[in-house]
C-alpha cells in the first residue's frame, strides 16, 4: 500500500487473507492457553470449596 492513499480492494483482501492464515496458525496455541487457564481456575475453585467445607466443620 502506498502511504497516504486508500488501500485497494485487492490490498485489503490480501491483508485479510494473511490475517486469517495467521489466526488459524495460532489457534492451537491459543486453545492450549485457554485450556490451561481453565484448569488452573478449576483447581483453585475446588481448593477454595474444600477449604470452606473444612472451616465450617470446626
Amino acid at each position: 500500500m502506498a502511504p497516504d492513499t486508500e488501500p485497494t480492494d485487492e490490498e485489503l483482501a490480501l491483508v485479510m487473507r494473511e490475517a486469517r492464515e495467521l489466526a488459524i496458525q495460532r489457534r492451537p496455541t491459543s486453545d492450549a492457553w485457554v485450556a490451561a487457564r481453565l484448569k488452573e481456575a478449576s483447581i483453585f475453585g475446588r481448593a477454595n470449596t474444600q477449604a470452606r467445607r473444612t472451616d465450617k466443620s470446626r
